[in-house]
């Protein structure tokens, strides 16, 4: 397994990048182009020049911050790898442990649900064949006493409910309860719809706008 000594990070690049005159050049088109107007053909090409030369100066600070970090990216993943082969096989343990320790629950409470079902299956029977109230406590007592099984509780078992489809869903109702109880964001539901309705051919849905939105792309 290799292992790294040393990495050596040339974080003077991403200084020198900052500081380079097409960086001062960028920042003084800024302010020369903030508040310009686009009202012409002109005006339009040189707000467009403008895009270009802050946008190339964007490039080149990335790039230079590559420099940088690059290595840094490098000793991550690798850090990353050897904390995943020394971790991996821990938390398949743990997973599988706790299977084993969920089955062993469940097999208490199958032993304890069918005890406690032969217990009252033979008080029932023993009250059938009682003719007075002595009768039917000391037989009750006697089988409690014979058909009792002790089980052994088990700690940090946590049951949590899960839905499932098994069926035709009332997709409405699901809604309906899921905004109710606070569970669903309207904006992430309807994120991806106008695409949606488009591939769909559905021209109106009621209580939907859809609305054009353009933006000028950068080349």
């Amino acid at each position: 397994m290799n292992s790294i000594a040393k990495i050596t990070i040339p974080v003077e690049k991403i200084y020198q990048a900052i500081n380079d005159p097409q960086v001062l050049h960028a920042q003084s088109v800024i302010v020369k182009y903030h508040e310009q107007p686009v009202d012409t053909a002109d005006q339009y090409n040189e707000m467009a020049y403008a895009i270009k030369i802050v946008n190339d100066v964007i490039k080149y600070i990335e790039a230079a911050r590559k420099q940088v970090t690059q290595p840094l990216d490098f000793y991550k993943k690798e850090v990353i790898r050897l904390e995943q082969f020394t971790c991996e096989p821990m938390a398949d343990f743990i997973t599988k442990a706790k299977a084993r320790m969920v089955d062993y629950h469940n097999e208490q409470e199958r032993i304890k649900a069918e005890a406690e079902a032969k217990i009252k299956a033979e008080a029932a029977a023993a009250l059938k064949q009682s003719q007075s109230v002595s009768d039917i406590m000391g037989a009750f007592t006697d089988k409690l006493f014979a058909t009792s099984v002790e089980t052994n509780k088990t700690a940090n078992i946590r049951t949590t409910i899960k839905a499932k489809i098994v069926g035709e869903v009332d997709w409405m109702k699901v809604l309906s309860v899921q905004f109710a109880a606070g569970k669903l964001n309207p904006d992430e539901l309807i994120k991806n719809l106008a695409a949606s309705m488009k591939q769909m051919g559905v021209d109106h849905i009621a209580g939907i706008e859809l609305t054009e939105v353009k933006s000028q792309s950068i080349r």
